[in-house]
């Protein structure tokens, strides 16, 4: 999502949702970022933490859109940006070729707009819009 900056959102505002890691905290020194809970992966407590926090930045923010391209930590900010009327967008990962990933099949019914980067899948689920990859 980040390689998407410069030819996507330099001109925009934008504030970053993500985990607290070497590689994201460096990535992101110069960005307005917020820190989630992980594992996320069939972690409920966390699932919860994660709930509680896109509600608190979601209503802090206020954003035109979210986006997510997968990550368990997307599932609650995307669930509940319909609520601060804001549009919300997920990027199924490059790597799910045949099926949805667990975060694709919990957020497909709730999304504006629902991208995946595989023919496999653009065919598989109606929903889904196949415009290439972003890599």
């Amino acid at each position: 999502m980040y390689s998407l900056l410069d030819p996507l959102w330099k001109n925009y505002s934008r504030v970053w949702v993500s985990f607290k890691k070497a590689d994201t905290t460096s990535m992101l020194k110069d960005e307005h970022a917020y820190w989630g809970y992980y594992p996320t992966n069939r972690n409920l407590p966390n699932l919860l933490r994660n709930a509680a926090l896109a509600w608190k930045i979601l209503r802090r923010e206020r954003p035109d859109v979210v986006i997510s391209t997968g990550a368990g930590i997307g599932v609650p900010f995307l669930l509940l940006a319909g609520l601060f009327k804001a549009r919300s967008i997920y990027i199924e990962s490059f790597a799910r070729k045949n099926d949805l990933s667990l975060t694709g099949k919990l957020v497909y019914n709730f999304v504006d707009n629902f991208f995946v980067q595989s023919e496999i899948l653009d065919k598989r689920y109606s929903k889904a819009v196949f415009k290439g990859t972003i890599y």
